[in-house]
């Protein structure tokens, strides 16, 4: 009778580790970097004993709030994220590691106010404009002015509150000349207010009433540009002033 052999058992013990990643609002953030918290009170306690929660409980809570999140301040500042693993199923969640990753998504403002003064601004009854002297390397036979300007609802709309001027280099005369881009407008004379005006060229029969034709003694080649501005006196008007936005003086050279 042969003898028995033995026969030999090999035990396994398999532990699997359960990892989750927890985003911190901002106000537990600032709380662990200024320490005022620690990162291990966010650990839970184990499951082994009467009265202890199960891991399944765990696992739907993974760690407690340490601090009531303001969901309005979470998307400002950096978030911690924290990696947990759980090795068995009767034991609480213990911190792995923990890193601090900024959140770009939002972008957070501070203003501040650091002195505050409330003024106004008194303008003159009448002020002016002069250009300086534009230069033309060819004799200048015509001229035309393009304005952009602003006058305040509150002023009369039927009167001039802008004159404008154009004046040969050398000569001590201004010339009133009405924009091109305006209505017709006469002056105290009741005469037309010329739009275009031509230098040292002969007049045609077919002349319009809005051309103005000027001689002078010598060939103009510079020419200034000038604005006259007014505003009503007294009243509410000593903060309002009519504006000229953009001027563009336009010289025709003889071709």
């Amino acid at each position: 009778m042969g003898k028995k052999k033995k026969s030999s058992t090999t035990t396994y013990e398999t532990t699997t580790t359960k990892t989750v990643v927890v985003k911190l609002s901002y106000l537990q953030t600032l709380a662990i970097s200024e320490g005022l918290a620690y990162t291990q009170q966010l650990e839970t306690a184990s499951s082994v004993g009467p009265g202890s929660a199960s891991s399944k409980d765990k696992q739907e809570s993974p760690l407690p709030d340490l601090l009531d999140p303001f969901d309005v301040l979470a998307p400002f500042g950096s978030k911690k994220k924290t990696s947990v693993s759980t090795e068995e199923e009767n034991t609480g969640q213990k911190i792995k590691d923990q890193w601090l990753q900024p959140e770009f998504d939002r972008i957070r403002y501070t203003i501040g106010i650091r002195e505050l003064t409330a003024s106004s601004y008194q303008f003159a009854e009448q002020s002016e404009f002069i250009s300086v002297p534009f230069l033309s390397p060819k004799e200048i036979v015509k001229v035309n002015v393009i304005v952009d300007e602003y006058i305040p609802p509150q002023f009369d709309q039927n009167q001039q509150w802008i004159d404008y001027y154009i004046k040969p280099e050398g000569l001590d005369e201004w010339i009133r000349i009405n924009p091109l881009n305006s209505p017709t407008k006469f002056n105290i004379e009741g005469e037309i207010i010329p739009k275009i005006i031509s230098f040292n060229l002969p007049k045609p029969t077919t002349a319009q009433l809005e051309d103005k034709y000027q001689t002078t003694e010598s060939p103009v080649k510079q020419m200034r540009f000038r604005a006259v501005i007014k505003r009503p006196s007294g009243g509410n008007f000593d903060s309002m002033t009519p504006l000229v936005k953009s001027y563009r003086l336009v010289m025709t050279p003889r071709s």
